[in-house]
């Protein structure tokens, strides 16, 4: 069932569709490409050079990469965030040629416009993407390689596998002990450290998410690279990144963050369909095991759950 539906699905056919696509130029400056990203709602871009040819991805991650990259070039990591302040030159002379996967998790691995969404998911799990862009090669004169017509996402995927749970069969109501989500060290910060410190971690574990813990190592929240996106609208973005993370979350997200989002949460023995469901219907891209205490033992991320529907059909599951 689910090797049909998603072998037979064509990914120029995944929802959201963009007439236009929402692009970066190279020598767009960091801010221009904060802002592209803000004002579109999108988490990440393709890159064209002068002759509208794609050099790659920037997402907030590559940002973050870049922030906490020219804080420490330049020694600004102390308390003192006024001198960090008075050198946002930096930022409008750093360009989205080098900020363009700058975080390593961005690689231009497209595919063709006519794959099937399995044929996507498979490169996506095989090469560890976020997304992966549709290109064509329907081209203009003025253009002298292939098109990038859309980017399938792991969210774009997750949001059409939960209108089609029924058609990926019966396995999804097993637990996810029973399908073998296994208990893992998860990366934290605690609540008081500042913002600045957690997004640093993200960069040096690799990670687009960390969870938020108080003292007794107790879940708060979730904060993630895609969290930069609110600050658009901020005088000083950066200034931010001096919050706590506590004060960073409640003032992005505009709500208490002590108040837990229980979307954020399960245990394992909570159905895969129940936590696709409420993935999807959350828009977030990573849920927190934890147990009775309400302490942390894993993480369930969206490359985890295509990586199980991957393995199901190529153990033969999802023929039938």
């Amino acid at each position: 069932m689910a090797f049909k539906l998603l072998s037979g699905f064509l990914v120029e056919n995944l929802p959201p569709k963009s007439e236009d696509m929402i692009t970066v130029r190279n020598t767009d400056s960091l801010p221009k490409v904060f802002e592209i990203l803000s004002k579109n709602n999108i988490l990440s871009a393709p890159v064209l050079n002068e002759r509208n040819n794609p050099i790659g991805l920037v997402d907030f991650v590559d940002i973050v990469c870049c922030v906490i990259q020219i804080i420490n070039h330049t020694d600004l990591l102390g308390n003192d965030y006024y001198s960090f302040l008075e050198r946002e030159d930096l930022f409008s002379h750093t360009y989205a040629s080098y900020v363009t996967d700058l975080s390593e998790g961005n690689p231009f691995v497209p595919v063709i416009k006519g794959a099937s969404l399995l044929e996507a998911i498979t490169v996506m799990s095989k090469n560890k993407l976020h997304r992966v862009p549709i290109i064509c090669n329907d081209t203009s004169p003025s253009e002298t390689g292939p098109k990038i017509i859309n980017l399938v996402t792991q969210s774009a995927i997750l949001t059409f596998l939960a209108k089609h749970l029924d058609e990926l069969g019966s396995w999804t109501d097993k637990s996810l002990a029973e399908l073998g989500f296994a208990e893992k060290p998860v990366v934290t910060i605690n609540s008081h450290k500042r913002a600045l410190e957690a997004f640093q971690l993200m960069t040096e574990k690799r990670v687009t998410g960390i969870a938020v813990v108080d003292e007794k190592q107790q879940i708060l929240a979730n904060i993630s690279a895609r969290d930069l996106k609110e600050l658009l609208n901020e005088t000083r973005i950066f200034e931010n990144l001096y919050l706590s993370v506590g004060e960073f979350i409640s003032k992005v997200r505009q709500q208490d963050y002590k108040a837990v989002n229980p979307s954020i949460c399960c245990t394992k023995d909570e159905s895969l369909r129940k936590l696709m469901t409420r993935m999807a219907a959350a828009k977030i891209h990573r849920v927190y095991m934890v147990n009775n205490d309400r302490k942390l033992v894993g993480v369930v991320s969206l490359h985890d759950i295509l990586e199980k529907l991957l393995d199901h059909i190529n153990s033969g599951g999802g023929s039938n």
